[in-house]
């Protein structure tokens, strides 16, 4: 934990290195590490340290405070932990962050209903998981460049709702409603559904309620 910086492993994804370095920008600086200190830290965490508390501040940065009070493990896994405790990131978009991290599951939560609350995109494997399914795989990602470039970043972003169209394209320009169609002609689209923001600057997901999934199912028998 010794240093300011410490490298993401190469093996990370690039979307989620380059997620993490974005949450580092946001929490590197004294404003962030007095309001951890201050207000989001308790007596307890505050309790493990000796000394005046300006002296701790200025010896130690973010990462190594919060390793610190809290024992989370690893670097990454800090500054997710870091970025949620400050409202930078929301529960979902912390806990897929680190279900990309490979993390222990945060105490007091459950796996199976964290795991089904939002997607995961598994690039190594080319699947898109959701509610403990493979509800698209993409065979040939170097093809499907742009389906990919979406998936990732939703990844990224932890699964909002909605997100900007990670192409930066015009509002008119209709190879977005084909990206759409594209990701849902390979998707079971009994459990969730991509489409159009309406607005014409990004793209959405939504759950399919599981009555709504079984009346389609019992369509199709």
């Amino acid at each position: 934990m010794a240093g300011k910086t410490q490298p993401h492993p190469p093996e990370l994804p690039d979307a989620l290195r380059e997620r993490l370095q974005e949450l580092v920008d946001r929490i590197f600086n004294d404003v962030a590490k007095r309001e951890l200190w201050s207000n989001r830290f308790t007596e307890a965490d505050r309790g493990k340290f000796t000394g005046d508390p300006r002296a701790i501040l200025d010896r130690h940065n973010i990462i190594e405070i919060w390793h610190i009070a809290r024992g989370t493990p690893s670097w990454n896994e800090c500054i997710v932990e870091v970025a949620h405790a400050l409202g930078f990131i929301n529960d979902a978009h912390r806990a897929a962050l680190r279900d990309q991290l490979g993390a222990l599951p945060v105490a007091g939560t459950r796996p199976k209903a964290r795991a089904a609350a939002v997607p995961h995109w598994n690039e190594e494997a080319r699947e898109l998981h959701y509610r403990g399914k493979v509800v698209r795989v993409v065979k040939r990602p170097r093809q499907a460049h742009n389906i990919v470039t979406i998936l990732r970043a939703f990844e990224a972003a932890g699964w909002p709702p909605r997100i900007d169209d990670p192409h930066g394209r015009k509002p008119n320009d209709e190879t977005r409603r084909r990206d759409v169609s594209n990701l849902n002609a390979g998707l079971d689209t009994t459990l969730m559904k991509f489409a159009c923001d309406g607005n014409g600057t990004g793209f959405l997901w939504r759950r399919i309620a599981p009555v709504k999934a079984a009346k389609a199912r019992k369509r199709r028998a």
